[in-house]
């Protein structure tokens, strides 16, 4: 099962990129670092002894409050949020404007996971007087993850209004607020002022291949494809290869004069799938290196898979999996919970207490199950999420999903034109200058690894797909980061099995002949004289 293909509406927005890149590369800084311990400038914030508290004075988004004595602050994406912790508690403080969707809607939109009562216990939902402005205070727990160390199961939010602004203040310990000091302190002293520094985003660091442990033919295949001056080339995505047929692939492959050196294949966390090994050495054998990804699913007692992961329900299974790709031998780039900052993945924090630190816990879990089991040695681990958020919101963004440098070879981008199926809910046609001139620059700057195009497309109805395409390779062109890019030869469904897009590169017999003319004049990717015999 692809989720994002199948199961949700999408309402792609430009707006998000921009604004992000707003605040990035004009009014922030991005400094290199190692990680989220990495230095950062002065004067971002304050923390000062003020006898039972301590104040934490936050002078990139304007504001102060009082915090537990002696916490450990991290605003190394500071255009994001800041984040205040100790042993048993953790605090993550956003501030979002709310002009766009309103107060209610945000608070009630964020909230949305409690709906999986299986997993979360509401303890408590409503308004309260908290330093003289009305605060709305949700408080739930979830069973302890036995895989998590020191895990912190007990939540509290409090939604403090000011203006257009509403400032969360998201709090999760290992036990009970009630027997931690409470919570009311955080908002009775809140104040708000002017910003009076600039935001700091601490820029992602791109892998040392000799420090990875790979085998020698895995760190050829990074050399080959990912160092700066590789040139860049296509893969494809067609179900076929996932049940070991090539024949579509190697139609194309002919017409186009062109071998495509990537396929992607998913695989999901709920299906035993003996085949992981032949998929791995059937692509081999024809000189290709498969992207696997690998999903969860939503389950039949209701329960997240993730919170199922991190109770090592699904041990057996993932050291199934990942000796499968240590035995197969071969380098294979892998993809774990991709568009996580996406809702209709129900890996994303917007199903698992808005707390992205259970994904990156979850990543980090199964990236050392990997590592027991030898298959990091010819694995190049792909971090992608969604071109935009879903939630548009700051506790959403996708920096809030990042697992660190040490799990993260090369960073995947996804925006799709969608076309007009759906434009009752917003969407439209976008042009690849629309879906990519923002997110490019926002990914130049923003991460270090190399680039890649996990998957896109265009959709047919609302526009020239033709046209589309054709203005497509000529524009890609300019972003000389990006090393490969993979089309998703596929169609959407909605609920009744009607197509509502069609991604397909063999729709017409013009839009075939845009992709040969282009990708024959392309520049041969390795092997290709060896599929046409010359």
């Amino acid at each position: 099962m692809i989720f994002k293909r199948k199961m949700t509406v999408k309402i792609r927005s430009k707006a998000r990129a921009c604004v992000l890149l707003a605040v990035i590369l004009a009014a922030g800084m991005i400094f290199p670092g190692s990680g989220a311990a990495a230095s950062v400038p002065e004067g971002l914030y304050t923390l000062v002894d003020v006898g039972a508290y301590d104040r934490f004075t936050n002078n990139v988004d304007g504001y102060s409050l009082l915090v537990d004595k002696g916490m450990q602050v991290d605003m190394s994406v500071s255009s994001v949020r800041a984040v205040l912790e100790n042993e048993h508690k953790r605090i993550e403080i956003y501030k979002q404007d709310v002009s766009r969707v309103g107060r209610a809607a945000y608070i009630n939109y964020s909230n949305r996971f409690l709906a999986n009562t299986a997993d979360h216990f509401l303890e408590y939902n409503g308004n309260q007087t908290l330093g003289g402005r009305s605060v709305m205070v949700t408080a739930w727990s979830r069973e302890k993850l036995s895989r998590v160390a020191n895990d912190k199961n007990h939540y509290v939010c409090l939604e403090i209004p000011h203006g257009s602004y509403n400032y969360t203040v998201f709090i999760k310990a290992t036990q009970p607020l009630t027997e931690l000091g409470g919570y009311a302190y955080l908002a009775q002293n809140f104040s708000v002022f002017a910003p009076r520094a600039a935001a700091y985003t601490r820029q992602t660091q791109a892998p040392d291949p000799a420090s990875r442990g790979w085998t020698a033919e895995t760190r050829e295949l990074y050399q080959r494809y990912f160092v700066e001056d590789a040139p860049m080339v296509w893969g494809l995505f067609d179900e076929s290869a996932k049940w070991l047929d090539y024949a579509q692939i190697e139609s194309y492959e002919r017409f186009f004069r062109y071998t495509f050196p990537f396929i992607l294949v998913y695989t999901d966390l709920e299906t035993w799938q003996p085949n992981v090994k032949q998929i791995l050495d059937a692509a081999h054998a024809r000189g290709k290196t498969v992207m696997l990804t690998l999903q969860t699913v939503d389950t039949e007692d209701g329960k997240n898979m993730v919170y199922n992961v991190l109770n090592g329900r699904h041990d057996e299974f993932l050291r199934y999996y990942a000796n499968t790709i240590a035995l197969a031998g071969h380098p294979v780039l892998f993809r774990l919970g991709n568009e996580m900052n996406g809702d209709w993945c129900p890996y994303s924090s917007y199903h698992t207490s808005k707390d992205t630190e259970i994904f990156n816990a979850f990543y980090r879990y199964v990236y050392e199950i990997f590592r027991q089991e030898g298959a990091t040695r010819n694995v190049i681990w792909v971090w992608n999420p969604n071109g935009g958020s879903f939630p548009d919101f700051k506790w959403n963004d996708e920096l809030m999903y990042y697992p660190g440098d040490a799990y993260v070879d090369v960073v995947g981008m996804t925006a799709y034109n969608t076309g007009t199926y759906y434009s009752n809910v917003g969407e439209r046609w976008e042009t690849f200058n629309e879906l990519y001139d923002d997110l490019y620059a926002r990914y130049d700057a923003l991460y270090g690894q190399p680039l890649m195009i996990t998957e896109f497309a265009s959709a047919s109805m609302g526009g020239d797909k033709v046209a589309w395409v054709n203005n497509m390779f000529g524009e890609i062109k300019r972003f000389d980061r990006i090393k490969i890019a993979i089309w998703w030869n596929g169609r959407d469904y909605d609920a009744d099995g009607n197509v509502t897009r069609s991604y397909v590169l063999d729709e017409s017999p013009e839009l075939m002949e845009v992709f040969r003319r282009h990708l024959s004049q392309w520049g041969a990717p390795f092997g290709t004289d060896d599929l046409f015999g010359h």
